[in-house]
């Protein structure tokens, strides 16, 4: 089976609720590396319990998802990988027909799965002024060369993935899957969408959620997004981005304490912030 030329990464935090089930829709003959980051839960144990097999890297310390990701695909050896979310499980047959789109498509370094929704519905790409396009989605009927394929189950291959040298470690969390397939992309690589082929999501669930964690995932978003901005765009976009969208939701932050979306704005705007003072989102995440 071509599965056994794949290794499956999964970065867990606070994951253990969601990690047997992950680990038991992976083919026997895949190798599997557990990064754990350095979850409160017994995330770790559970991995070890429930895939004897895997290898279960323990990181000290939560290194972010970007860079526990890097550490889980510094443990493969075989020729493809495919990260992988803890909330995401794959269907029959998925990794055998993404071995067989690499084979088909030589040219392309990363490939997407067709990701379905606890709905039913399928998740494809999303709308960023990275694109700068604008219109609906389409999703696709066959395979198709995209420009974004999403965390959630990225099937990489491993040799393009070293040569630009993985995630950007300066990310923490949120859009290091935009970051490296904007890499891929100017390196020269296609994308591909493969039709067929399914992983399915829960979206949302990777952690335990708590109004502190809601709170650190909004700060990232807002620093990530900034980052991303200056590293392609140039740090005038940068500040012209936070210029136009940072007083906003301070202001929302300062005056609408009672609104359920109040952790989202004030943890965007302290991340924009951080990023505008010049202060490094993972340096602030181990002191956090």
């Amino acid at each position: 089976m071509a599965a056994q030329d794949v290794s499956v990464v999964i970065v867990a935090y606070n994951s253990a609720a969601l990690l047997p089930s992950c680990l038991a829709a992976i083919p026997e003959e895949c190798p599997v590396i557990v990064v754990d980051n350095a979850s409160p839960d017994d995330s770790a144990a559970v991995a070890a319990a429930a895939r004897p097999s895997a290898k279960v890297v323990r990181a000290g310390r939560n290194l972010g998802f970007g860079p526990g990701a890097n550490a889980g695909f510094a443990e493969v050896t075989t020729e493809f990988g495919i990260l992988l979310n803890a909330d995401a499980s794959l269907e029959p047959g998925t990794l055998d027909g993404l071995v067989a789109a690499a084979r088909r498509y030589p040219e392309a370094a990363m490939f997407a799965p067709e990701i379905i929704t606890p709905e039913g519905t399928m998740q494809f790409g999303h709308d960023l002024p990275f694109r700068r396009l604008r219109g609906p989605v389409v999703e696709p009927v066959g395979d198709a060369c995209c420009w974004y394929a999403g965390g959630s189950a990225m099937f990489l291959r491993m040799s393009v993935f070293r040569a630009i040298g993985g995630f950007d470690p300066e990310i923490f969390l949120y859009f290091e899957d935009d970051d490296i397939c904007l890499r891929m992309r100017g390196a020269g690589h296609a994308i591909m969408h493969v039709a067929g082929v399914r992983v399915r999501h829960e979206g949302g669930a990777s952690s335990a959620p708590s109004a502190r964690l809601n709170w650190w995932k909004a700060f990232h978003q807002g620093w990530s997004r900034l980052h991303l901005e200056a590293k392609h765009h140039g740090r005038g976009a940068a500040w012209r981005l936070a210029l136009g969208e940072y007083p906003s939701l301070a202001l929302k932050a300062a005056f609408r304490r009672g609104d359920d979306r109040h952790e989202k704005w004030s943890g965007r705007a302290a991340g924009m912030m951080a990023w505008m003072r010049g202060r490094k989102a993972r340096e602030i995440a181990l002191k956090g």
